[in-house]
């Protein structure tokens, strides 16, 4: 299940909670039985831990040269990292203080050209936005689900 997240000027979002997703070039080569680089992505994809925060960034929507690009997003997946570390997480959504919890799930950022020309604070402060509705999403949702474990007993 797909949730979109509030969009903003500067880029927009979507959050998979609880699902693990390659990303698209990934899906593309999986698709592909005859391609030469589907043992490697399999096993990649295959091997890596379902824990945590999958954080995938995209600025093709910056009609830019590659190194802009290359800096928008880097710029976007600094401001998810110093707030997921204000919030007691590490790097991948584990609780630091706490390592039960965690933030589950896919989040995609597709980054817009506005991104280029914000300040810093600009961009924190969506992120920040941004964050807050992922957070509370896998709370509920961890919520629901403990829920659920105690009807059963």
């Amino acid at each position: 299940m797909r949730v979109s997240l509030p969009k903003t000027p500067l880029f927009s979002a979507s959050f998979k909670p609880n699902i693990y997703f390659p990303s698209y070039p990934m899906q593309c080569v999986l698709a592909d039985a005859t391609h030469i680089l589907r043992p490697l992505i399999d096993w990649r994809t295959c091997s890596r831990t379902r824990k945590g925060l999958w954080v995938r960034i995209s600025a093709n929507s910056i009609r830019s040269k590659a190194i802009v690009r290359r800096w928008a997003k880097r710029r976007v997946q600094e401001a998810i990292r110093e707030e997921l570390k204000a919030r007691h997480f590490g790097m991948h959504g584990i609780g630091i203080k706490a390592p039960k919890k965690e933030v589950r799930g896919t989040m995609e950022v597709f980054v817009r050209q506005p991104t280029v020309a914000a300040e810093w604070g600009d961009l924190r402060t969506e992120v920040r936005r941004l964050m807050d509705a992922v957070v509370y999403m896998a709370e509920a949702k961890a919520e629901t689900k403990m829920q659920k474990e105690k009807a059963r007993s």
